[in-house]
């Protein structure tokens, strides 16, 4: 094998390493990105059973806060359904 060709042959095998490379990070994030969209429904589907099981059925405005909460928003409602003698004192700012 000529010495044109080695160097070629190298920088086909660097480029398909980067490849492989490059999709396994793609893969391992979206991976990590559907477990935590998963837990985050997870739990706001917890906290709405909490909720109505305590309130009774949820207004609108519960399923939205709930549909668009952060994670933090979350956890915080999380612990204060434990305590709040009103739906309203759960959303509290």
């Amino acid at each position: 094998m000529q010495f044109a060709e080695r160097i070629k042959e190298q920088i086909r095998q660097r480029e398909q390493s980067a490849l492989q490379q490059g999709l396994q990070q793609g893969l391992q994030k979206g991976l990590q990105q559907g477990l935590q969209k998963g837990v985050l429904q997870g739990e706001a589907l917890a906290l709405q059973r909490m909720l109505t099981r305590r309130f009774g059925p949820l207004p609108g405005w519960v399923q939205q806060r709930l549909q668009h909460a952060t994670p933090d928003e979350l956890e915080t409602w999380l612990d204060r359904v434990l305590d709040a003698q009103r739906l309203e004192d759960v959303f509290a700012p």
